[in-house]
């Protein structure tokens, strides 16, 4: 699924037909596009405003051994997060059991909406008696979402690897002040 600011697009209700610049990594975009060795300008034209145009794709995955993985490409924000959401919860109510892998690897930006999408559907899953994992989020996503408390509903990002992200510290009253002797 594609959202342009408010449109969905996809072949299916899980579909993941690319639009714009988020091909999979290591493959050409769709059409010639930048990966062409011979690309025009018009080209470069086409995949800018397609890239321009897409901000948000979800692409759903089921793997052989059954997990369920939603890859998220571009940005999760407030021009994305309703549609976001029902797809998300789509994934969810599709199965009575089992984890939702979201693949943040290739999530370009998240604001205060897009958070909230996150912490809706892992209540969502909660009740529906399964649960959301998420991998590859970034440094500055791991940061906000200690800083806004969000890592209680993700466990997984309070791994010793991911703690030594550090988090910001409001300078100290007593340790700036300078006193006088």
């Amino acid at each position: 699924m594609t959202v342009r600011a408010g449109s969905t697009f996809g072949d299916d209700a899980f579909g993941s037909k690319g639009f714009g610049g988020c091909s999979p990594r290591g493959k050409a975009a769709p059409n010639g596009g930048i990966g062409a060795v011979m690309a025009t300008a018009a080209d470069f034209a086409r995949a800018y405003d397609g890239a321009q145009a897409t901000q948000l794709e979800l692409r759903y995955q089921r793997t052989a051994d059954g997990q369920e993985i939603v890859s998220m490409c571009g940005e999760l924000d407030i021009a994305t997060a309703r549609h976001a959401y029902a797809y998300l919860r789509a994934v969810i109510d599709r199965e009575q059991k089992g984890k939702v892998t979201l693949n943040l690897a290739d999530l370009t930006f998240c604001d205060a909406a897009g958070l909230g999408v996150l912490a809706k559907v892992a209540a969502h899953a909660r009740r529906r008696g399964r649960s959301v994992r998420l991998a590859a989020p970034s440094p500055a996503l791991v940061r906000i979402m200690r800083i806004t408390g969000m890592d209680e509903a993700f466990p997984e990002i309070r791994t010793p690897v991911l703690t030594m992200v550090p988090s910001p510290r409001q300078p100290s009253f007593a340790r700036t002040r300078q006193h006088p002797e």
